[in-house]
């Protein structure tokens, strides 16, 4: 599944530390409440609780962003 925005994008240099806990771009809003967890959150749900893959990508500022995820396929007959 992938999100996409034509927003502020993200520079190439905040790419390291966009999934560390409590991080904040350097273009978040100040009056936008938040704690920057939540995209953190999202990467410890999605590769640890269910072995998948997340990862951001942007061509930088105000090129906007694409957050693309995948999830295994279990199958029930799986033993």
């Amino acid at each position: 599944m992938a999100v996409s925005d034509s927003g502020v994008g993200i520079k190439p240099e905040i790419m390291p530390t966009l999934f560390k806990e409590f991080a904040r771009g350097e273009g978040a809003k100040t009056d936008v409440g938040g704690s920057g967890i939540g995209i953190y959150l999202a990467k410890e749900i999605i590769e640890k609780g269910h072995k998948g893959k997340i990862w951001a990508e942007s061509e930088g500022a105000s090129k906007g962003s694409t957050f693309t995820f995948e999830l295994p396929l279990y199958s029930e007959n799986k033993i």
